[in-house]
């Protein structure tokens, strides 16, 4: 009997081994026609629990140097950035400081107009207060080079709200500065601090780091887009506008970086199990905004910092990522214990067409 079920476990074993192959062969051959060895690339990681099933690094991080694009290569995540300000703020939840329910005024009393009471934090956190994205952009070189606090320097303009807050869905940058306010009001550090402290350390993330014009550490990926002759052009800092705002897109990570980030989540090192599914769960529709078309497709919602996607029986919950030249793309299957990264240093791609094709490789072939 006991020989038995050790046979049975073996074969599993075997069967499971083989299919994770064929997995990470299949993903390499696409990643490999999709970037040429010598233009820019991306990194790849598909991880089932601990257990790394595929890994791959295509291209150029560094068209100038030549420098390939390595394991260490660090990439603009661009708006993934968002859920660490919103994990920011629950752990502040957790503590009993901050209630995710509570009026932003409590933190940012600055802002004198009657409407800003009924903006909650986590109408903040799900891209639903209402407020307009109306930042003045009639001077280019202010925006390319623009900081958190010249980013949010029109809030007390604002004379009115799109609409009621928590009732729509409208993809809004600058208010994710403000909830970095919020954490720095409560822990009474700067944001940049508290985040290095209480979430990149804690996640053992060892390599990542929130982007500083005075800064570009090794191993650091440029941006690049083509020119209307074909050719690359680097785009990223000093190129693209509000490139610098950190709370909503200014995180640098490797992809080694974001797996051990989704390990830490799992594992409830960073916030209870609680709080962390409250921001998995769908708070206002994506596919029903009016408003908004990022991410705008069918049985999409947003939560607390993540997108969730409800096309199939095992709910997707991800985020995306645009800055520059830079893409970005992390998703996880909950159910299925699977995440999926991937880091890209061009932006001429349909990031979703490959995500769709490396869902439908693992629903096929990976063992549960």
């Amino acid at each position: 009997m006991i020989k038995g079920i050790l046979t049975s476990i073996l074969m599993t074993t075997a069967i499971c081994t083989l299919a994770q192959n064929d997995i990470a062969n299949s993903i390499d051959s696409i990643m490999r026609q999709r970037y040429p060895v010598d233009e820019p690339g991306a990194a790849i990681l598909i991880m089932k629990g601990d257990s790394i099933v595929m890994e791959g690094y295509y291209g150029l991080a560094d068209l100038e140097t030549k420098e390939p694009i390595s394991r260490d290569t660090r990439f603009n995540i661009a708006s993934i950035s968002k859920q660490f300000t919103v994990v920011g703020v629950l752990q502040q939840v957790a503590k009993g400081k901050v209630d995710i329910n509570q009026c932003i005024l409590d933190y940012c009393p600055q802002f004198t107009k009657s409407f800003w009471r009924d903006i909650k934090l986590w109408h903040l956190m799900s891209h639903t207060s209402g407020l307009p994205d109306s930042r003045d952009r009639s001077n280019r070189q202010a925006t390319v080079v623009a900081t958190d606090e010249t980013s949010m320097s029109y809030f007390p303009s604002v004379d009115s709200l799109r609409f009621t807050p928590g009732t729509y869905y409208d993809y809004m940058n600058p208010t994710f500065i403000l909830l970095a306010k919020v954490i720095e009001s409560v822990s009474g550090i700067d944001f940049i601090t508290y985040q290095q402290k209480n979430i990149f350390d804690r996640a053992e993330m060892t390599t990542a780091y929130y982007f500083n014009p005075a800064q570009h550490p090794k191993n650091t990926a440029h941006g690049y887009i083509t020119d209307e002759t074909g050719q690359w052009i680097e785009y990223d800092y000093g190129e693209e506008t509000f490139f610098a705002t950190r709370p909503d897109g200014g995180i640098y990570a490797t992809t080694r970086d974001l797996a051990s980030w989704e390990k830490a989540l799992r594992e409830g090192l960073i916030i209870p199990n609680e709080l962390l599914n409250t921001a998995y769960s769908p708070f206002v529709s994506v596919s029903e905004s009016h408003l908004c078309d990022y991410q705008r497709r069918p049985n999409t919602y947003y939560g607390l910092g993540w997108f969730i996607d409800t096309s199939r029986d095992d709910t997707k919950v991800y985020h995306t990522g645009d800055n520059g030249g830079f893409q970005a793309y992390l998703a996880k299957y909950p159910s299925k214990d699977i995440t999926i990264i991937v880091l890209e240093n061009r932006n001429d791609y349909d990031r979703w067409q490959l995500a769709t094709t490396i869902d439908q490789l693992i629903f096929k072939t990976l063992c549960d």
